[in-house]
């Protein structure tokens, strides 16, 4: 299993790491070329691998990686490689590598795969490469500059890669805050075989949603942690370039869901593994910035919409559309200037480390675990749900955070769970969530309105007229607190499997 920790950085440091107090003199130097191959419909890709083969110092090694995961930065995939005799894959040495793990076997046992492959993009790096013993740990670190090169496309590559030859993972993250502390760093969670399937398929920057967590029935509080955090993780940053580099409003939605649901999981073993203070102040810190540039997308995109459908209102949105543009412009890059800061890639490295050292030490089963927990929130969310009265708007946002913590526990533990069951309890927490979010929209509109009104007098008309539209339509159209509790009171919480 090889275990990676990626590294992104720009090419003004590249001699700073070059001469860097921890690093001393490169090991070596080497310029490999590497091409990838798949089938035209990217067999290999569909099924978690890659392969490629590589030119090093006069010798063609033939490389497949498959599987694995990835966790803040950290990549664990399975990796089998041998020196072959030509530029093209010798699938026949491939398979004596793999020995007899049926699923990697199945994968090259394809009908016509050694027919069908072909190379699809070629690496071209010059590797830096030092070999470093730090506490214990062998780490392999190597600088990687060149590009990736499909057709007449071309990406750059600027990366360090630290690989651990033998150790603890958390050596790596602890090397690279100590470098973070000189060099401007941020984490990559792809690697270069992803960033060359993405030239292939020119599939651009979708957002991306969360994944469904799987868990064995038998899985333990060591097992849930990283399985739980690292799907938070995930979900945060496969959005991130998307934010920095776009202003596709899902990208930003999806992102700050994700911390979102990191804090929720945080909140959740918080009894088992307390996380430190200063860890949850930045997790803190990274949902207020996307929070603040969220809640401009939902009023520019959706609140005020409403009042464009009213009579009359046409005149009024055109006088507002433009400054709060311009307002949610702003507020994206600041999102995107948060994402590249040293404070996320500090904050992305000692969570992961914090992850792994802190795993090990829980006991008990997670399933137990959840049962307790979910009792506990669902206890919780029908007291809230009880106390909701229409004079006191706090009263129903306390209800839909208790919805929402309710239903991404039980996400995070779905697979232990009775699937029927399961699906009635999270629809129903999913209806109630968003009958009180669109309150809420409502709510935090008429307070970004008022900040808008203090940022810009000569509005302030405009801009009162639409605080009083849409305060009049929550006056008329209130959301049903008496039914929404009635059903989250009939709810019954799902069995485990």
């Amino acid at each position: 299993m090889e275990v990676e920790l990626k590294l992104l950085l720009a090419p003004e440091h590249n001699e700073q790491v070059q001469h860097h107090p921890l690093l001393g003199e490169p090991t070596r130097v080497q310029q490999l070329t590497a091409r990838y191959f798949d089938t035209p419909d990217l067999h290999l890709l569909r099924h978690g691998a890659g392969l490629r083969v590589r030119k090093v110092d006069g010798e063609w090694i033939q490389t497949m990686k498959a599987g694995g995961s990835v966790q803040s930065g950290l990549h664990s995939r399975n990796e089998w490689e041998g020196v072959v005799d030509r530029s093209w894959p010798r699938l026949g040495k491939l398979r004596k590598l793999i020995g007899d793990d049926p699923q990697w076997l199945a994968v090259l046992d394809e009908t016509n795969l050694k027919e069908r492959l072909e190379p699809l993009f070629l690496v071209d790096v010059q590797r830096h490469i030092w070999d470093l013993e730090i506490d214990g740990n062998r780490i392999e670190v190597a600088l990687d500059v060149g590009h990736i090169e499909r057709k007449t496309q071309r990406v750059p590559v600027n990366e360090i890669e630290l690989e651990l030859k033998d150790g603890d993972p958390a050596g790596l993250y602890a090397f690279a805050l100590q470098l973070l502390e000189d060099i401007p760093l941020r984490i990559s969670n792809i690697n270069k075989a992803q960033r060359g399937y993405q030239l292939v398929r020119d599939t651009g920057q979708a957002p991306f949603r969360a994944r469904a967590l799987e868990l064995d029935a038998d899985a333990t509080l060591s097992d849930a942690l990283p399985a739980v955090l690292g799907n938070c993780l995930e979900h945060i940053q496969r959005n991130e370039q998307a934010v920095i580099d776009s202003d596709d409003p899902e990208t930003l939605h999806q992102m700050r869901v994700g911390v979102r649901r990191l804090r929720s999981a945080i909140k959740l073993f918080d009894p088992v593994a307390p996380c430190p203070p200063a860890l949850q102040e930045d997790i803190s810190w990274l949902g207020t910035v996307l929070g603040a540039a969220r809640d401009w997308d939902v009023m520019l995109t959706s609140t005020l919409q409403h009042i464009d459908a009213s009579p009359g209102g046409q005149h009024s949105l055109m006088e507002l559309q433009s400054l709060a543009q311009q307002t949610a412009q702003a507020k994206r890059r600041e999102a995107a200037q948060a994402l590249l800061s040293p404070r996320y890639t500090k904050l992305m490295l000692t969570l992961g480390s914090w992850m792994l050292q802190t795993a090990p030490l829980l006991n008990g089963s997670a399933a137990q675990f959840s049962r307790q927990t979910l009792q506990q929130l669902h206890k919780s969310l029908l007291k809230r749900a009880a106390r909701m009265n229409d004079s006191d708007p706090a009263s129903a946002h306390r209800t839909r955070i208790a919805a929402k913590r309710g239903r991404y526990a039980l996400e995070f533990f779905h697979a232990l769970y009775r699937d029927k069951g399961t699906r009635t309890y999270l629809k129903a927490l999913a209806a109630a969530q968003e009958e009180l979010g669109q309150h809420n929209d409502l709510v935090v509109a008429d307070r970004l309105l008022q900040e808008l009104a203090q940022q810009h007098p000569p509005a302030d008309g405009a801009i009162q007229f639409a605080r009083g539209y849409l305060v009049a339509q929550q006056l008329m159209q209130p959301a049903d607190l008496n039914a929404i509790s009635s059903r989250l009171h009939a709810l019954r919480l799902p069995h485990t499997r």
